[in-house]
């Protein structure tokens, strides 16, 4: 099982726990399945970050039980902007992470909100509902860029080396 497919389950599992538990609303204002579009950001072409993220946007319209359309139009469009920034700027490390669920986050909810408006409803939250996503999400994404420098320090070569010469 490839990692961004993993990722994406992990990302399903704790959407669902996020909505489905009695968790403050700041909370429950994350959308991890953003991140899994900024993660294919690192590998693919805006065009394809944008499929994906119309597809996971379609998701977690269907997890949020809210109108399915306008969470796939905003996670194409937030997409195809975090792929385009990240690729402008090179990002990496954990300023890939945090500045692209920044960017993913702002994009996708400006996105839905401007189409929820477009098709004569209300969004479901305002202002204070898009920074607590934004403010959500950034720091999932530090908690990602936190776990991946670890996992890379986990198997770094060095460590490797210090293992083998503390046995001999």
């Amino acid at each position: 099982m490839t990692p961004l497919v993993l990722g994406a389950l992990l990302a399903v599992v704790v959407q669902v726990a996020l909505h489905s538990v009695h968790v403050w609303w700041f909370l429950a204002s994350c959308q991890p399945l953003l991140l899994v579009v900024v993660a294919t950001a690192r590998r693919f072409s805006p065009a394809r970050v944008a499929w994906a993220g119309l597809v996971l946007g379609l998701l977690a319209d269907a997890l949020a039980d809210r109108i399915i359309g306008p969470g796939g139009i905003a996670g194409a469009v937030a997409g195809a902007a975090v792929a385009l920034i990240v690729a402008r700027l090179e990002l990496e490390g954990p300023l890939f992470w945090i500045f692209g669920a920044i960017a993913g986050t702002t994009v996708a909810e400006a996105a839905r909100m401007l189409v929820l408006t477009t098709l004569g409803t209300r969004p479901d939250h305002g202002l204070w509902g898009l920074l607590a996503a934004v403010a959500t999400t950034a720091l999932a994404a530090m908690a990602v860029a936190l776990s991946e420098k670890l996992l890379q320090r986990w198997r770094s070569p060095e460590r490797r080396r210090r293992r083998v010469l503390k046995r001999l």
